[in-house]
């Protein structure tokens, strides 16, 4: 008889991560039996094809960029044969697209590098500084048959949602211990010691805590909830989320940190005497001008937490140009001094490059909190040979361009003779695209300013990027001691200047030449907090965009904090602003009017820029207000870009001098328009000279500790 393969069929299709398709062939075989007379009986040989395309299962990115696509099996781009490297990647370009609204697609041809990066994995990272994921929304199309396995099953259309998690909003428990963040969707762990990826920034020195024991955290119901066994307090608290961390349901990773919106503890929750439980936060490293010296400079005082010095030199992995080692050598001598740990070597470090991991338990605070985490350095690079350029930027309106190098100090310029530069004949620029160079106008001025060199031209360049060719060593560190490697870059400025004042005690304001193009292609808002360096976009409740004006409401900023916001738009250079949170009474000082009657009535004033600010001088109104008694006569103002210097205005009255009721207010304030009871801010503090003059003399101590 035949036997039934009804049983084995019902163990053997079971669900499977890749479909595949059975094929049974059934052999029949005669046998003879002495008592039964003959029989059929059958074999089967059973075989499984793959018939299903490679299926997306999350994409990594870092920073909006360097984004990279994973999918479940190896695959290969299906391009037609014989088609060499470059011919394929045109192939992958020109069978995708991108939508940062996960709507309207737009090609990524002509970006720049997309490519297959593994077997299971493609790569894509714009140039310029444009971002490839914005938002919340992002989606990337695969057009069919881009794909193929080894099977040769070629890919359907495939519509991939390419955004990683984004935080909405957080909050609080009445009593204060416990934090619930909330996403755009879903999110589930990434890694394994989940805890270690969390962190708590709290206090005006945005001081940074782990998790301790008897914190915990966990995912429920899509969201992150965080317990703190201490109570949190204080109206400035933040959770700083670490990169991997976190995925969504279509696998997709964050790979930056991101950082919550400002936590405010409810009143009541308050523990009055909270004890010390944050262990040091590990801050820099650097090598001595001698090389024998690493200095490792944490957040607050640090000592040793090993038994001894030689137990303090154990479990130290570093690399020395050509090798790894384990343990520092026995020679070395270990100091400790206020927040730095000096390892001092008997000789200097001469090799190429080096690296430092120090283990947990090597590090305690006064209160005697250890770090449990690994203290890595960066690499050093001693010998280096050559620094190369960092960042390239043109003013909005194409009359300068700067080329910052990773040089790490200021850079000396190399091509003196007699004293006079000709750094101007080792610059050539294309505004063909690198079809042919040009040598710099005669009359452009090339500078060198601190990391930068600066190119202010005669005639405005009015495309939309231009190609830069610098001659190597040309300029060099301070002492000489390695200089520039050959420049030869694109570099693309098209986004508006963005100006106004970083505030933390009402909405700020920033003010743009309206361009409804750039406008209209606005993604996502980024806003970096220097003093705690760590990324969060804003969501839509949080800023809005209108004819010339980006406004970023209440809540966002912290006084005090330096704040690096990154407006991102697509098709478009990111627009970066940045500056210092002031209180907005606090970013002027202004003298009390100084009145005259000849001619009428004059009324100036002494005026501070106290927030010092370059980079976010805005618009602002100054008004003075001239009162006979107390009954308003008359008003001048001004909307300018004000900066420190004397300001006045003049009343064109007929009885100046003889009218000794006559006064006169100035004011500073956001705005001014012809609905007089609609001010704005007030952005100034009346100060005696002698304030100001102090206010002005501490300009340089301040730049200093700024920096």
């Amino acid at each position: 008889m035949v036997t039934s393969n009804k049983k084995f069929r019902s163990n053997f299709m079971q669900p499977v991560a890749k479909m595949m398709a059975v094929v049974i062939t059934v052999a029949s075989v005669l046998t003879i039996s002495p008592s039964q007379g003959y029989a059929i009986s059958a074999t089967a040989d059973i075989s499984a094809d793959d018939i299903t395309p490679p299926a997306f299962v999350g994409a990594e990115s870092y920073d909006g960029n360097d984004v990279y696509l994973n999918f479940d099996e190896n695959f290969s781009i299906n391009a037609p044969l014989d088609s060499d490297e470059d011919q394929v990647i045109a192939f992958l370009k020109n069978n995708l697209s991108i939508a940062t609204d996960g709507e309207h697609f737009v090609s990524v041809s002509g970006q720049g590098d997309i490519y297959q990066n593994s077997s299971r994995q493609i790569y894509l990272s714009y140039d310029n500084d444009m971002k490839v994921i914005l938002g919340a929304n992002t989606a990337i199309k695969i057009a069919s048959g881009t794909l193929k396995d080894a099977a040769g099953n070629l890919n359907e259309e495939m519509n991939l949602q390419v955004s990683p998690p984004v935080i909405q909003s957080t909050a609080i428990s009445g009593d204060n211990h416990d934090v619930t963040i909330t996403f755009n969707e879903d999110v589930v762990e990434n890694t394994e010691a989940f805890d270690n990826y969390i962190y708590l920034v709290r206090g005006s020195n945005s001081t940074w805590k782990h998790l301790v024991v008897g914190d915990t955290v966990k995912i429920e119901d899509g969201k992150l909830k965080i317990h703190f066994t201490e109570a949190l307090s204080g109206t400035m608290n933040q959770i700083s989320i670490s990169g991997g961390a976190l995925k969504d349901s279509h696998g997709n990773v964050q790979n930056d940190s991101r950082l919550t919106a400002i936590i405010e503890a409810n009143v009541g929750g308050i523990d009055p005497a909270p004890a010390d439980t944050t262990p040091p936060t590990y801050l820099y490293s650097y090598l001595s001008n001698s090389l024998q010296d690493l200095n490792i400079v944490f957040d607050e005082d640090i000592f040793s937490a090993a038994a001894d010095e030689v137990s303090f030199l154990q479990n130290v992995q570093w690399y020395n140009s050509n090798n790894w080692y384990y343990n520092l050598p026995s020679d070395v001598m270990v100091t400790f001094a206020g927040p730095v740990a000096t390892i001092h070597f008997a000789a200097p470090l001469t090799g190429y490059q080096y690296y430092f991991a120090f283990y947990s338990n090597h590090f305690k605070d006064k209160a005697g909190n250890v770090i449990v985490n690994n203290v890595n350095t960066d690499w050093f690079y001693p010998q280096n040979t050559g620094f190369g350029l960092d960042d390239r930027y043109f003013s909005q309106d194409g009359r300068w361009m700067s080329l910052e190098f990773d040089s790490n100090t200021d850079l000396v310029d190399r091509t003196l003779i007699d004293g006079v530069s000709h750094l101007h004949e080792q610059i050539t620029l294309s505004t063909d695209g690198d079809v042919t160079y040009t040598a710099l106008d005669v009359q452009d001025v090339v500078t060198v300013q601190g990391d930068k060199i600066n190119i202010f031209f005669q005639n405005p360049k009015q495309q939309g990027s231009l190609k830069v060719k610098v001659a190597a060593n040309v300029v060099s560190d301070l002492y000489d001691t390695v200089r520039n490697s050959a420049v030869d870059e694109v570099v693309a400025y098209n986004t508006p200047d963005i100006s106004g004042y970083v505030l933390s005690n009402g909405a700020s304001e920033f003010v743009f030449a309206d361009n409804p193009v750039w406008r209209s292609h606005v993604k996502e808002v980024v806003v970096y907090d220097s003093s705690i360096g760590t990324d969060r976009e804003l969501t839509s409740s949080e800023y809005s965009l209108s004819e010339g004006k980006l406004t970023i409401l209440t809540g966002v900023f912290l006084e005090d904090h330096y704040y690096k916001i990154s407006v991102d738009a697509e098709g478009f250079s990111s627009k970066y602003l940045e500056g210092r949170a002031y209180k907005s009474s606090e970013i002027f000082y202004i003298t009390a009017p100084v009145v005259s009657v000849d001619h009428g009535i004059t009324a100036k004033i002494n005026l501070f820029n106290n927030a010092n600010d370059s980079n976010t001088i805005g618009n602002q109104t100054v008004i003075f207000e001239l009162f006979n008694g107390t009954t308003p006569v008359s008003i001048v103002a001004a909307n300018l870009k004000v900066n420190t210097g004397t300001y006045s205005a003049n009343f064109n009255v007929s009885d100046a001098a003889t009218n000794p009721n006559y006064t006169v207010k100035v004011f500073v304030v956001s705005k001014y328009s012809s609905d007089a009871m609609n001010l704005g801010l007030n952005l100034a503090t009346v100060k005696t000279q002698l304030e100001i003059d102090q206010a002005m003399s501490n300009v340089g101590n301040e730049n200093h500790n700024n920096d």
